[in-house]
């Protein structure tokens, strides 16, 4: 699992003494106003900042002072607007940071995100949506070669690029693929109404701070959302019992 610590920074976003567990194997979202620290966090789980007290922990490993290639075999990062290198194809773009790429992971990563028909295409040419993906398979590819026990796929925005229709199969696709595979995948999301239906487990920062970190139907109540978002709220069921947040 991957275990947060009395974790607090100064800059570029100020956090203060978050504490939290996001378990492997399940699909953890993070949620929280502008500018609560989302990104910032998420950057502070993959070893992108160092914190300026707590720790960062997985498998009880903490990740600070692991060397760069022992990182790789625990995390992989796809940040909210993924580089799109001209002159660069899709193919080459998936083995980036292999020395000798997998060719079983490889394939698996192309299988799980179906960019079967983007592999030629240059990477400059690809939309929005399109490069998303294709990084996700890099990072799916880094993950699926990796041997280590604890494994976790960061997201930054995963459904930024994405219509309403494809952010719920991207949401989907992910949660079935951290059961599937054990990988612990953390996305920051704007969306509540995805996280509610998608959702394992979520995390809720405002102002640089954990209020509720839990299972989803454990979180995802009206009264915390309010306070979280500092509006009011309506929350609709289906027949299904399947929730929905509108402003009112």
């Amino acid at each position: 699992m991957l275990e947060i610590r009395a974790l607090s920074l100064l800059r570029p976003t100020r956090l203060h003494d978050i504490s939290a567990t996001l378990p492997a194997g399940q699909l953890s979202v993070i949620l929280g106003p502008n500018g609560a620290g989302k990104s910032t966090l998420l950057h502070l789980l993959g070893g992108a900042l160092r914190p300026a007290s707590g720790t960062v922990s997985m498998a009880g490993q903490a990740i600070s002072g692991q060397a760069p290639a022992v990182l790789a075999t625990m995390r992989a990062m796809v940040e909210q607007q993924p580089a799109r290198p001209a002159g660069m194809t899709v193919a080459t773009l998936l083995d980036i940071g292999h020395g000798l790429p997998d060719a079983d992971a490889r394939q698996q990563a192309i299988d799980a995100t179906c960019i079967h028909d983007l592999l030629a295409r240059d990477c400059a040419t690809l939309s929005g949506g399109e490069i998303a993906r294709v990084h996700l398979a890099r990072a799916l590819h880094q993950l699926f070669a990796s041997s280590n026990a604890c494994r976790y796929l960061l997201l930054d925005e995963p459904t930024a690029a994405l219509d309403i229709g494809a952010a719920q199969l991207q949401l989907a696709s992910l949660r079935q693929l951290a059961h599937q595979h054990n990988i612990g995948v953390v996305a920051v999301l704007h969306d509540v109404n995805l996280a509610a239906q998608h959702a394992d487990h979520v995390l809720l920062l405002k102002d640089g701070s954990a209020m509720a970190s839990g299972a989803a139907a454990d979180i995802l109540q009206l009264p915390l959302l309010q306070d979280l978002y500092d509006a009011p709220l309506h929350e609709l069921r289906d027949a299904d019992g399947r929730r929905a947040f509108l402003a009112v």
